[in-house]
């Protein structure tokens, strides 16, 4: 079963002793972190949220192990990304962050299924507006797993597009973040994997440069990630690129919960 209402997904969450909104499912305890994203001028501009999934012993379960398992079902994958998405939009509503951008990671499964019903009336943008945020501030990061069906894939990232929300290909050079995912999808923003970086810090200049080209030509933002040192980013920052994440600038950590919403 896939959770759908908004009862089903209240009956797993819950708060912790930080008052971080975390959820529970199928023996799996999730919870958020948040990494920024910082522009030119080393401004924070945005947060990705992430996703920690902890076993029934507190054994932590790396995500993408986790979503990339052919142990693990279709509908389990789609429940835990659909209830990451509720605590990390919950979360970050209540921190002093709430105002910057925040890039949501979606599965290509989940968004597929999402094509099924009405995007304007369904839980995601109910969700945002009763959170009081706005649809242009939240980036769906369509990350680098393939997809059984791309047409509608395709057609659901344009129909987010079309009711205000920005679309990001995540991890661009690796597994099915391709040119054709690109040229496809026209995502607002390209975020490039951390293995193009490395390549230009070895001198294998190309791919990067192919990449931001590829970018500007149809009018998307450039994220590179996996900054980690300082060397990493006086190599790149004569580069045409938008944003930088990574170590070198912040770890991911949970945010703390504003003031305004304990009192």
């Amino acid at each position: 079963m896939i959770l759908n209402t908004q009862s089903q997904f209240e009956s797993c969450l819950s708060l912790n002793d930080q008052q971080q909104y975390i959820a529970s499912y199928d023996g799996l305890t999730l919870t958020s972190v948040f990494q920024p994203i910082y522009d030119t001028q080393q401004s924070i501009v945005g947060l990705e949220a992430l996703v920690r999934i902890f076993d029934s012993n507190q054994q932590p379960i790396r995500p993408d192990l986790f979503f990339g398992s052919t142990d693990v079902s279709d509908n389990d994958k789609v429940n835990v990304e659909r209830l990451s998405r509720v605590i990390h939009m919950r979360n970050f509503a209540r921190s002093a962050l709430r105002n910057k951008i925040l890039f949501l990671n979606v599965l290509p499964i989940a968004a597929e299924k999402l094509a099924m019903g009405d995007i304007k009336s369904g839980l995601l943008v109910r969700r945002v507006e009763e959170l009081k945020l706005t649809h242009s501030q939240i980036v769906l990061e369509l990350i680098e797993l393939d997809t059984q069906n791309p047409e509608v894939l395709n057609r659901v990232m344009h129909q987010f597009k079309q009711h205000g929300f920005k679309i990001a290909i995540d991890d661009f050079g690796v597994n099915a973040s391709t040119i054709e995912r690109v040229k496809d999808i026209t995502p607002n923003i390209i975020k490039f994997d951390r293995s193009m970086l490395l390549e230009h810090c070895d001198g294998i200049t190309e791919p990067l440069k192919f990449a931001i080209d590829l970018a500007k030509s149809i009018g998307a933002k450039t994220v590179i990630e996996g900054v980690e040192t300082e060397k990493q980013l006086q190599a790149i920052q004569h580069l045409d690129i938008d944003m930088y994440q990574g170590f070198y600038f912040a770890m991911p950590k949970p945010l703390s919960v504003d003031v305004a919403y304990i009192n």
